[in-house]
């Protein structure tokens, strides 16, 4: 299957980033989280008008994963993020019938590209503490568990994560 990162730059191309993060936001996360956080999360982070904020102010770059030409998923990253001089891992979400067809690996291998034109040594993430699959993932890919965070993101909720980090 052929795999292809496709810059997101076009209001189509965010409109099929917000409904795949829809889809498997509530696949990943309704299982781990109270009710009401998964619904409050889209709207504070994945929602039309949050992806933009995010690539206006916060320097964030969205990449639609295209598989075989169907939008499969997406990846979300920003260099020096909050000031630090590291890529920041911000979002890698597949379609589950997409996943083992390469398309992961192509995403990290971007994100990793990125990082280096911009001289930054490292990338870091972070992954809520029940995600289990996803830890996993991340540390195939050379991502260790440095430190773990709970963040208050407003209306009663919290997220539960490990920071986990990759040196270049």
């Amino acid at each position: 299957m052929e795999i292809k990162l496709e810059k997101v730059e076009s209001q189509g191309q965010i409109d099929t980033l917000c409904k795949i993060a829809e889809t498997v936001w509530h696949l990943t996360y309704d299982p781990l989280l109270p009710p009401g956080q998964v619904e409050y999360m889209l709207d504070k982070f994945q929602s039309d008008h949050a992806v933009k904020a995010q690539m206006k102010e916060q320097n964030y770059r969205y990449y639609l994963v295209l598989c075989g030409g169907e939008a499969a998923g997406f990846i979300g990253f920003s260099p020096r993020y909050e000031g630090r001089e590291e890529m920041f891992l911000s979002k890698v979400y597949l379609l589950p019938e997409y996943r083992g067809h390469g398309a992961v690996k192509a995403a990290f291998a971007l994100v990793e590209e990125q990082a280096r034109e911009e001289g930054l040594p490292a990338i870091r993430l972070t992954v809520n503490k029940g995600n289990g699959h996803a830890v996993e993932v991340y540390k195939h890919y050379g991502f260790e568990v440095v430190d773990k965070v709970q963040s208050d993101i407003g209306s009663g909720y919290v997220m539960d994560d490990f920071i986990m980090l990759k040196t270049l």
